[in-house]
């Protein structure tokens, strides 16, 4: 009997004892659980908290107004709540591995929690965030980038862009010829609009400095704290060297006519607001750190040294490449469609090669000094790639249909009354009416010519002449004397005359004058005589020229005000999304 109960008793205590080792491990395995549980809620606690710190940092990035620096660098132990245990460092880094790209963003964001003095907790995320689109030229027209401009950024044309520069971002234009590295876009997609930017506002919100002198000169301005806006009522010239750190507007026009001009923004200031024209002149330059707008044109001479903007450049206007008038009258010609700088192979120097497509160089304000001339002389170098064409030269009025009723000198194929085949045809229009001359026959070639058209109201001879090649033409067809003073010009289109031909070949030296030359003083062409009132030369670009725009966002957010006067925040940058997102820890 003892011997059964003991085993009996053996066995229950080898049951009892199996049950306790199955209800350990259920214990266990219950803690373990609960333990890893608790570990999920924390990791995705910290998680969000991590995610929220690269939302904080994206929208510092996007509106820096309110942060010190160029944009926020990041911070150290943020919190969501105040009071709690959970907490975040950030640490922003602009990416300068490409120096013409600066909208490119690293963040990294470590979220913890705090528990007796110990991390109990940790999640560290890491991302590339990029502005985008990021604007570097705004221009309200149809615009030609010529091919020494380069643009770091995304263009908004609202127009026609063609481009023979390097753009290096996507283009909004309603069409764009060229080449790109990024994709064109309807302007409808650019969700931005133009920065809201008056006189009034700014200098109203701000100390001002006036400048009272139109013309400044190895002069510093700034810097200034707090920031100071340089102010302008009137037309301004930089002569060189010129040193601004502030704002500077100009209410007018703003010409550069040397070297060593440098703008810079101050904090939240645009850096330069031009309500007129802005123009480069033959060796000049202008450096502009921050967001230039300009309410007219920016017009950049072929001679210039250059335009260098980082930040932004908006214009209302359109930006054009330009030739100077070494007449020292300011009549400037601006290049359309792309006519092509030779350096070498001209009369003089280097001269313009014109596609017989489009090309023209015009000058929308010439009726201003050709109307009322009593007299006049044009000439040119000129050297056509065909002949037995109508090719047009020059001309005065936007040409409609194959009319020559205005000032103007042409190839001319077919002649008139029988008589000057494949010749050479000049007009003019005066205050007494019009008429016109037409060359000998087949003086039409593709070898250098010098042509002049003369004219002079004087009443015992006031007959349109042609000279070509220093020789008086014998005239084919004349339509007689013509007396009073030139009216109808409305521009000066060179590269362009009647029935929409424009020339194909070269051109080189253009000069007007507003008296009538002796035949010894046309050719060969004579320097200093007086009357000279636009002098073209044509003989290319400074070898250094070129135009470089790039986006910059830091530096182009800034701060305006509502029609109703509410302080805004404002840069050029529409969005700005996440490239990518990796867990680092």
């Amino acid at each position: 009997m003892t011997g059964r109960r003991g085993a009996a008793l053996l066995i229950v205590l080898i049951v009892i004892m199996a049950i306790t080792v199955l209800s350990l491990g259920f214990l266990s395995r219950s803690d373990v659980e609960l333990a890893c549980g608790e570990n999920m809620v924390l990791r995705t606690q910290m998680d969000y908290l991590a995610e929220s710190g690269l939302e904080q940092a994206r929208g510092l990035i996007l509106k820096p107004q309110d942060i010190g620096s160029e944009y926020w660098t990041g911070a150290a132990a943020q919190q969501l709540t105040a009071g709690s245990s959970d907490y975040y460092d950030v640490n922003v880094m602009r990416d300068d591995s490409d120096p013409n790209d600066r909208c490119n963003y690293i963040i990294d964001c470590n979220a913890y929690r705090m528990k007796a003095g110990q991390t109990v907790g940790r999640s560290s995320l890491s991302a590339e965030l990029r502005l985008d689109p990021c604007i570097a030229l705004w221009t309200e027209g149809d615009t030609t980038i010529w091919s020494r401009v380069t643009i770091h950024g995304d263009v908004r044309c609202n127009g026609n862009l063609a481009s023979q520069g390097t753009l290096d971002g996507d283009v909004f234009a309603n069409a764009f010829t060229g080449s790109m590295t990024g994709r064109h876009k309807p302007v409808a997609d650019l969700s931005l609009v133009w920065p809201r930017l008056t006189v009034a506002d700014f200098i109203s919100h701000y100390s001002t400095q006036t400048i009272s002198s139109g013309s400044l000169s190895s002069q510093t301005f700034g810097p200034y704290n707090p920031v100071r806006i340089c102010y302008r009522n009137g037309n301004l010239v930089l002569a060189g060297n010129v040193s601004i750190e502030g704002m500077l507007i100009v209410d007018g026009d703003l010409v550069i006519e040397a070297e060593g001009n440098i703008i810079t923004a101050g904090k939240n200031l645009p850096a330069l607001l031009v309500t007129g024209d802005m123009i480069l002149d033959d060796g000049s330059s202008l450096e502009v750190q921050g967001l230039a707008v300009v309410y007219q044109r920016v017009l950049v001479s072929a001679g210039a040294a250059g335009l260098d903007v980082l930040g932004g450049l908006f214009i209302q206007g359109g930006l054009a490449e330009t030739t100077a008038d070494a007449s020292g009258n300011g009549n400037i010609g601006i290049l359309y469609n792309g006519p092509a700088w030779q350096l070498a192979g001209g009369q003089t120097a280097g001269a313009l090669q014109f596609d017989g497509i489009d090309d023209t160089v015009e000058d929308a304000d010439a009726g201003a000094y050709l109307n009322g001339l009593s007299a006049i002389t044009v000439s040119a170098w000129v050297k056509s790639d065909v002949t037995s064409q109508d090719r047009g030269l020059f001309f005065t009025r936007q040409p409609g249909g194959d009319t020559d009723a205005d000032l103007g000198l042409r190839y001319d194929a077919a002649g008139s009354s029988g008589g000057g085949k494949n010749g050479i045809k000049a007009s003019i229009r005066t205050t007494a009416g019009f008429t016109q001359i037409e060359s000998s026959s087949n003086v039409q070639t593709t070898d250098w010519q010098h042509l002049a058209l003369v004219w002079n109201n004087d009443p015992n001879d006031s007959r349109l002449k042609l000279y070509i090649n220093g020789q008086l033409d014998s005239l084919r067809y004349d339509m007689g004397p013509i007396s009073g003073v030139i009216s109808g010009a409305q521009k000066l289109m060179l590269g362009r005359g009647t029935g929409g031909t424009y020339w194909d070949g070269l051109i080189d030296d253009l000069r007007i004058y507003n008296q009538a030359l002796d035949a010894s003083d046309i050719y060969p062409p004579v320097d200093g005589l007086p009357g000279l009132i636009t002098h073209w030369k044509l003989d290319g670009y400074q070898q250094n020229h070129r135009v470089t725009i790039t986006s910059a966002p830091a530096r182009s957010a800034i701060i305006c005000w509502s029609q109703e006067g509410a302080e805004q925040r404002w840069q050029q940058a529409a969005g700005a999304f996440f490239r990518s997102l990796s867990r680092t820890r």
